[in-house]
């Protein structure tokens, strides 16, 4: 049953379903621009709600790698982040961190 008293939780959980969609619906792109990302360091996505921009240094043994993203919506709020990754992280496993974050930064745009 869901809680009409409109707690974090209950907007927690819808960001979640969002993020879920765009991840469904979404895939193949998301994947493309994770991709891209990997292997040119940086990747831009235009949404009708707005536009991300994307990072990426990626681990080597001998330093942590880090993504960061900078989005900007089209009401003008903005929203980054930076994430370190962490040294010992293979590709595949750093290909499914950029990708859950660029789906988190598009799902955030599409609100």
């Amino acid at each position: 049953m869901r809680d009409e008293t409109g707690s974090p939780g209950d907007e927690s959980a819808a960001f979640d379903r969002k993020v879920a969609k765009v991840l469904d619906t979404e895939a193949d792109m998301i994947r493309e621009k994770s991709e891209h990302l990997m292997a040119a360091g940086t990747v831009t996505i235009e949404r009708p709600g707005g536009m991300l921009n994307a990072e990426l240094r990626l681990p080597r043994w001998w330093r942590p790698g880090v993504f960061r993203d900078q989005a900007t919506h089209c009401d003008g709020r903005t929203s980054s982040g930076v994430i370190p990754l962490d040294r010992t992280m293979d590709a595949a496993t750093v290909l499914s961190e950029i990708t859950l974050q660029l789906a988190v930064s598009v799902a955030w745009l599409d609100e």
